[in-house]
């Protein structure tokens, strides 16, 4: 992932590749597959940005309750 502060535009680039999904890791739930992360808010410019990008886990099996 590449965040830039171009001007007055925040421009961010994520690889949303059939092989940036297969090495993206499991989220905490499991549910989804983090494919890009700021882990937790980045300074760009004069703002803060959070980013999470995330597909559907294909192996995530709910809980039997």
């Amino acid at each position: 992932m590449n965040i830039e502060h171009q001007s007055d535009k925040i421009v961010i680039t994520i690889d949303i590749s059939e092989a940036a999904r297969k090495r993206a890791s499991p989220s905490s739930s499991g549910k989804t597959l983090m494919v890009a992360t700021t882990n937790g808010f980045k300074r760009v410019g004069p703002v803060s940005v959070s980013l999470n990008c995330t597909v559907p886990n294909p192996n995530y099996m709910p809980p039997n309750l």
